[in-house]
C-alpha cells in the first residue's frame, strides 16, 4: 500500500466540483476495499492548500464519510471549513449531511492509471 498515497490524490483530482465520494468509496475505487482509514490519512497528510509532494491543489473536501458527514477528526477548523468548501461548489447539506444519492460521484466517469 506504500504507493496507494498517490494513487488516492490522482483518483480525488478528478472528483468534479459539487460532488463528493466517501473514504471508502475511493479505496474500493483503487482495488482496495477496507482501506477507507489509509484514504483518510492520504487526506490528512496533504500540505497546507491541499497540495500534496508534487504541488497538485488536491480537492480534499470532496472526500466525506460513508454516512454523508464531513470528518471532523478532532480539528475544530477541518470540518467547518471542509463544510464551507462543498457549499461553496453547490453541494447542499440536509442537517449535517451531504444527500450521497444526489452528490456522489458516479465512479463510472473514474479514470484509473
Amino acid at each position: 500500500m506504500s504507493n496507494l498515497r498517490p494513487r488516492v490524490y490522482d483518483l480525488v483530482l478528478q472528483i468534479p466540483a459539487g460532488r463528493v465520494l466517501a473514504y471508502g468509496d475511493v479505496a474500493g475505487a483503487l482495488g482496495c476495499p477496507g482501506a477507507a482509514r489509509q484514504v483518510g490519512y492520504a487526506m490528512a497528510a496533504l500540505g497546507p492548500g491541499g497540495l500534496d509532494k508534487q504541488g497538485r491543489a488536491v480537492p480534499w473536501q470532496r472526500v466525506i464519510l460513508s454516512s454523508g458527514f464531513v470528518a471532523m477528526r478532532g480539528d475544530p477548523v477541518r470540518g467547518p471549513l471542509q463544510r464551507q468548501l462543498l457549499e461553496e461548489e453547490g453541494v447542499q447539506f440536509d442537517g449535517d449531511r451531504v444527500d450521497l444519492k444526489r452528490f456522489r460521484w458516479d465512479l463510472r466517469d473514474v479514470t484509473l492509471v
